[in-house]
Formats: structure tokens, C-alpha cells, sequence
């Protein structure tokens, strides 16, 4: 129910929203447990302490692949920026005859020219897009433990191949499984954590607008495939990339947050497939050495690692 690398920009917009001044209202607060949240949404309990803060800035920083373009010695440079704690595979596409014009595979953490322009007079229209990765990448399908470790089963509502929105390569073997919000995410297999995303806190199916709203975690494998926890609950995230985490961690919590059509945890592991997203068939390990190949309607036990 997300998409999360198949993002292009061109120079243009790329311009006008790092130049675009950001107003929102938000709120900072404390809950019971004495976590701090920040929220675009004003807290409905009266006893609960806030501070409404004007949020104004011109930059925001990057977690995420980017491209930059610079004039230098008459030429335009395209600059790509990799802040992720893993290869990423770089693609410079123009805008006008849809050709490729550069590929790079950039290490992790770092930046890389894709191609210099002569003319900086005339600046060309282009499509920066990446793929996390190795584009040589062959995980093998595997059994894991199930993503969450609460007492009760869970049902899975859209399994692989699913109509609504797991019929794209990349979400092709996701799962959405039903719980109730904060519900406990816990890690399916060690890794790295590569990425999150805690900033968000409604959810919707009526427009493209929620596509990249969902709250989310990424987790990178030792054999080199990734792990996505999405529409996590705001504030319910509990690790930070660079974080090594095992499997059966906890990890955050379950919300509704983004394109979500009510409370769920979608999970997909995704890979570098030659240049292009693809996500990887599993089955989940059940209790007595039993595992179980997702379905829709199914009911998924939690296991203890």
C-alpha cells in the first residue's frame, strides 16, 4: 500500500521546494508514559500538557536520495547524494526523449557527479530516480519469524498479488495483516535499520496526497534485501538508522497513518532486481515448527524468537 523508491523529480520542482518556505502548527506533548511527541494534531486529552510551535523553515534535511545541480567552470553538474547507510543504484533519465543519460551504483553516505552539462545557459529537464541496493542482489526466499509478538493472531486482509494494491512487482509480496493500533512490531530478521519516517498522523484512500505519508521503518538484511514496516503509529517508532536490531525486537508500534483504509501493518521485503524494485516471497514461522504461506484471510500466531 506505499511506494517507496520509485521517486522522480525534475529539476524544476526539485527547485521550487527547496526554495518554498514550510508553515505548519505543530504540537509537542507529553503522554503517560512520559515519551515526547510532536504532531501535526492538537491533543484531545484536557489534562495532558502541550506546546503548540510554529514550524518555519526553508531546508529540510535529506534521509533520502537526492539530486543537486550546480554550475561550475560553465557547465551544469548533476550531482547525486546518497545519505543512506546502503548502496543505491542512481538513474539521470531526460525528461523530453525519456533516454538514459547516466547510471551510478553510489556507496553508502556518499555523492557522485552523473553527468556534466556544457551549456549552462539552457538546463536540461530530467528524472532522477533510485533503487535501493546492490543491483546484483540474489536473496534467496526464506522463512521468518512473523512481524509482530502480541498475545493474540492476527488476520492477514491482503496477502500476495492482492487487487486493491499488491499487484505491482514491488509490492507484488506484501502483506497486510489487521491489529489493533500500537499494537507491538517486532523484527522478522537482524539488520541494520536504513531508514525511518515518524511525521505523520491521519490516513486516507481518497487521494494520491497520503501515498508517502504512512510512518515507517526499513530494515536492511545481511543478504543484502530490505525489510518495510509501514503506517506505523505517530510517534510509535522505537529504533533510529544506524540501529542493529535482532530478530523478534521490538521495533515500534502499528497505527493508521497514510494510504491506509484502517488500522493494519503492511510488510513487504523488496531487493535490487538488475536495476529494478522487486519484492521477495516468504512464508512466516508458526508455533510446534509449522510455517504458513500467506493468504488472504488467514490467521497469523505470534512466535517468540
Amino acid at each position: 500500500m506505499i511506494k517507496f523508491l520509485s521517486y522522480k523529480y525534475t529539476i524544476l520542482l526539485f527547485i521550487v521546494f527547496q526554495s518554498m518556505p514550510i508553515h505548519a502548527d505543530i504540537y509537542k506533548y507529553q503522554d503517560q508514559h512520559g515519551k515526547w511527541h510532536f504532531s501535526d494534531k492538537k491533543p484531545i486529552s484536557s489534562n495532558r500538557s502541550f506546546e503548540s510551535l510554529t514550524h518555519k523553515t526553508k531546508a529540510i534535511k535529506k534521509n533520502l536520495p537526492y539530486l543537486e545541480t550546480k554550475r561550475a567552470n560553465g557547465k551544469i553538474h548533476y550531482i547525486a547524494h546518497n545519505p543512506l547507510l546502503v548502496v543505491v543504484q542512481c538513474f539521470l533519465i531526460d525528461k523530453e526523449t525519456n533516454n538514459k543519460i547516466s547510471m551510478e551504483v553510489l556507496k553508502p553516505e556518499s555523492s557522485e557527479t552523473l553527468f556534466k552539462q556544457q551549456n549552462s545557459h539552457l538546463k536540461r529537464e530530467v528524472y532522477f530516480s533510485y533503487v535501493i541496493g546492490d543491483p546484483k542482489t540474489k536473496p534467496a526466499i526464506t522463512t521468518i519469524l512473523p512481524p509482530f509478538t502480541d498475545y493474540k493472531p492476527m488476520r492477514i486482509s491482503q496477502s500476495f498479488n492482492g487487487e486493491f494494491s499488491h499487484n505491482r512487482r514491488d509490492n507484488r509480496y506484501a502483506v497486510d495483516i489487521s491489529m489493533p493500533v500500537g499494537t507491538k512490531i517486532t523484527a522478522v530478521k537482524e539488520g541494520l535499520v536504513i531508514h525511518t519516517k515518524d511525521d505523520y498522523a491521519h490516513s486516507g484512500v481518497s487521494s494520491p496526497f497520503f501515498f508517502d505519508k504512512a510512518n515507517m521503518i526499513n530494515i536492511l538484511h545481511n543478504d543484502g534485501s530490505y525489510a518495510i514496516y509501514a503506517h506505523l503509529l505517530l510517534g510509535g517508532i522505537e529504533v533510529k538508522v544506524g540501529d542493529r536490531v535482532q530478530a523478534g525486537q521490538l521495533i515500534g508500534f502499528s497505527g493508521n497513518t497514510g494510504y491506509s483504509t484502517g488500522p493494519h501493518l503492511h510488510f513487504v521485503i523488496r531487493y535490487n532486481d538488475n536495476g529494478q524494485i522487486n519484492s521477495l516471497p516468504f512464508k512466516f514461522i508458526q508455533p510446534k515448527n509449522n510455517s504458513l504461506k500467506p493468504t488472504s484471510g488467514a490467521w497469523l500466531l505470534p512466535v517468540l524468537p
